[in-house]
């Protein structure tokens, strides 16, 4: 049994043909942060979130803020998230931890770790967050829990 990571992806095979929709205007999501709001979501987290509308099936794109001198909630998943921040600092707790983050940092959440990002400054933080939620939904053994 074989494990890949991050670093592996030069091991990517050539020779696969792409699975291609019709309408390729499926693959583009314009403007995320403007259309793809969720709004009772945003207000159950307590901060804003807008989703990308993509085909994928294994991974999913968010969009989300933490206002300045605010937090978000804190919350475990059973999916991996990794997270650019895009705009301001901060930091994140995972398991009690502290990570301080500024713009062009990224930092990964592990499966099932308690974590809460927080933003003491007067600036607001932006970032983009990467999780294969969907594969976990389709199989199954998606499950997020918040205090």
């Amino acid at each position: 049994y074989i494990m890949f990571t991050s670093k592996d992806f030069p091991k990517v095979p050539l020779s696969l043909k792409p699975h291609i929709t019709e309408d390729v205007e499926k693959y583009i999501h314009r403007q995320v942060r403007e259309t793809g709001v969720d709004e009772a979501f945003s207000a159950e987290r307590q901060h804003p979130i807008a989703m990308a509308d993509l085909p994928s099936t294994r991974y999913s794109v968010t969009f989300a803020g933490i206002a300045s001198n605010s937090q978000g909630r804190n919350h475990r998943h059973t999916y991996h998230a990794i997270s650019i921040i895009t705009k301001g600092k901060g930091y994140v707790l995972i398991e009690g931890n502290k990570l301080e983050y500024e713009a062009g940092d990224v930092f990964e959440v592990p499966v099932w770790a308690w974590h809460q990002l927080h933003n003491p400054y007067d600036e607001p933080v932006e970032y983009v967050t990467f999780e294969n939620a969907p594969e976990m939904l389709n199989i199954g053994t998606a499950l997020r829990e918040e205090e």
